[in-house]
């Protein structure tokens, strides 16, 4: 019972000392964390048809415009034109369609200009004549032109395509002929080349 006394002692003696034990009633840690922002192009039409007015005979074209956002400052572009069509319907030729004038597709960039000595007139590559976008229209399709923005680090503005058609017909049938016009468009790294 003495020994038992003893020890008992002892350990109140070591307790008074060293004190109760605590855990820690706050702490902290930290880690390091991050996120690469992935480059990214939206485009939008500003009009979903466009009027370009009437034709008897003669080249014609208007400005289809589009909206352009992306976060690099470099953005290559390609237009695709179609013949256009009697009654929209682009799989009848009962009627010839109206062609499209050799001479390219004029680019015009709000605020950029195209780059590496190309000009602003996007010519019609060689492949010749394939369905444009999906839409079962014939047409042509451009070389890729790269624009630079003068607007810091993005590319956010409005982009007109200006094809041109030939109605080379005097006696071509009256009646509203239509097809579309498309424009690709595709985000360049900031040190050149393709993603």
């Amino acid at each position: 019972m003495r020994k038992t006394l003893v020890i008992a002692a002892m350990a109140c003696v070591a307790l008074a000392v060293v004190g109760p034990a605590q855990a820690d009633r706050e702490d902290c840690a930290i880690s390091h964390v991050f996120v690469n922002v992935v480059p990214n192009i939206s485009i939008s039409p500003k009009a979903s048809s466009v009027d370009m007015g009437t034709i008897q005979t003669g080249d014609f074209g208007s400005g289809v415009s589009f909206r352009i956002d992306a976060n690099t400052e470099q953005v290559k572009f390609m237009a695709g034109v179609s013949k256009l069509f009697k009654g929209n319907v682009p799989t009848d030729y009962t009627v010839d369609p109206i062609d499209i004038k050799d001479c390219g597709v004029t680019m015009i960039a709000e605020s950029a200009m195209p780059i590496g000595g190309h000009s602003s007139t996007a010519v019609y590559t060689s492949e010749g004549y394939q369905d444009i976008g999906g839409t079962g229209f014939p047409g042509r399709k451009t070389e890729w032109v790269t624009f630079e923005s003068s607007q810091n680090n993005h590319f956010s503005q409005e982009f007109t395509l200006i094809p041109t058609w030939d109605q080379d017909d005097p006696e071509k049938p009256v009646g509203e002929y239509s097809g579309v016009v498309a424009l690709w468009a595709m985000v360049v790294p900031a040190g050149g080349g393709d993603y």
